[in-house]
Parts: C-alpha cells; structure tokens; sequence
C-alpha cells in the first residue's frame, strides 16, 4: 500500500508493505555526488539484503555517503565493525538524541517517519519528498551544520578520493573558457585558476593507472600576474586557453574512465591501484 499527494516541487509520501528505502536508493547512480542519511537505528551487521550491503555499493562507486545514527541494532557489541568499504569511505556519526529520519542527494532530498531499516516496511510511516533544489540544499545544509556538528563520530574515512576533483576542474575549464583576458583580472574568475594545482597532483595516479597524463601549465604564474595586476600579453593568454582546451579534452574522457573503473572493480581497488591506497 501506497498512497503520494503532490505538491509543488514535491509529494507527501504514505506507505506500508512498501520497500520505500529501496525506492529512494534507486534514484541514485554514480552521478550523486553525495549522500546524507538521519535515522534513528541502523543495523551494521550483513545480511541478505541490507542497506549496509547497498550503502557500501553506492561508495564502491563513488558516492559519498554520510550516515548519522542514534543507535545500532542487532547487535550486541557497542564496538562500530565495518568493512574495508565503510572503513575507506564512509562517514558514520552518532547522534544519541536524533530521531529524525533524513535522506537528501543534491536532486531530492526525504524528510519523513520510517527508520532506515526494512522494519519500517511494516509500519504505516508517512514522509515529503522535496524536489526544490533550494529546499534540499536548506535540508542539506541543517544536517551539515546542526546534526553532523553535534555528533560524534564513529568512523572519519581512511582515504580521500582525489579523482572526485575532476568534475570540478571540468567545471573550471568551462567557465575560464568563456572568459576574455580583461575578464581574468577580476578576482572570482582568477581564483578559479589555482583549482589546476588538483589536475597536477592528480598525474602520479593516473600514471600508476597506465592513463595518460594530464596536460600542464604553469597556472602558477599566470596567477600572480593577474593579482599583481601585470600585464598578460596577447601569446600567454592564447597558450593558456590551449591548455584549457586540452584540460576540457583530458577531463571529460578521464571521467569516464574513472566511472567505468567504479562500475568494474570497484573505487576500493582502482585506489589501490593507483597507490592511492597502499596494500
């Protein structure tokens, strides 16, 4: 049983019997950037079907996924056991007086009564969901800056992605490319420019992946003549938009190459393949 009553940007939920977390996690793919969960129970342990199981899937694929709890149930043992997955990629955080239920992704974000558990498929539970990009950044902002700051947390992730940065210097490229030279004097487009010093780090791994390496430019000091108000001559600016023109080539293929290495083995072994991760 299932009953929606739409509204503007969105719809109240009703449900039982209903496997409304699946539903939710479904909408998901590995173009989220990022996930944020509230719940007020959430049971560690693996078993058929779990949503520990289908949260480690959605990091393996590089989601981020960030998980707030007041308690874990079915289990004995106070002691967080995680696996490899959660213990690289995830951020668990207790909070003993939450009882708010909360999933939230950049496009919709959940606000509702049902636990993240499957009991709650038993239960009659009602919830809004909230397509107003506005809204769910208001949603998302709370957790970040009321939930998260008052919990403690649990497991703080062992490893930082650096290939998450790649959508944000296509991004940059982007938007440097559609700028003038006088354009770059002025200082939000210019402290854009400092962003490539993450495409140069970001070369050893590709190199460990047997991926051709990024394109290079020294940003450097193109930079510090803009902020010391020198003059750019004519050449230098040319050059440097080639380069942006070979980042944009570089990164939009680099991305989907990455993302087929999520889909095909996984972020935890093209980690450690690229020695982001020592074995």
């Amino acid at each position: 049983m299932r009953e929606d009553i739409s509204f503007h940007d969105g719809k109240i939920v009703f449900f039982k019997e209903s496997n409304f977390w699946d539903e939710l996690l479904s909408r998901v793919t590995e173009k989220t950037g990022t996930i944020y969960i509230a719940t007020y129970n959430f049971n560690f342990n693996q078993y058929p079907r779990s949503f520990y199981e289908k949260l480690a899937k959605l990091a393996e694929i590089g989601v981020d996924v960030r998980l707030l709890y007041a308690n874990m149930t079915n289990t004995t043992n106070t002691n967080l056991e995680i696996e490899e997955i959660f213990e690289n990629f995830v951020l668990c955080a207790q909070l003993e007086s939450n009882h708010s239920k909360l999933f939230i992704t950049e496009d919709f974000a959940f606000v509702g009564s049902a636990n993240f558990s499957f009991g709650s498929n038993k239960n009659y539970e009602s919830g809004v969901i909230f397509d107003n990009k506005e809204i769910v950044e208001e949603i998302a902002a709370y957790y970040r800056s009321v939930l998260l700051e008052n919990s403690t947390f649990i497991n703080i992730p062992q490893s930082g992605d650096p290939f998450v940065f790649l959508s944000k210097l296509l991004s940059a490229t982007e938007e440097l490319r559609k700028r003038e030279l006088e354009e770059m004097y002025e200082e939000e487009i210019r402290e854009i420019i400092p962003e490539f010093r993450f495409l140069d780090d970001l070369e050893k791994y590709f190199i460990e992946l047997d991926y051709v390496a990024p394109p290079k430019y020294d940003w450097y000091t193109l930079v510090m003549q803009l902020y010391e108000k020198e003059q750019v001559h004519k050449d230098q600016f040319e050059e440097f938009q080639r380069y942006l023109d070979n980042a944009h080539e570089f990164l939009t293929h680099a991305i989907l190459f990455i993302d087929e290495q999520y889909r095909t083995i996984g972020r935890l072994e093209l980690l450690k393949k690229a020695k982001v991760i020592k074995d």
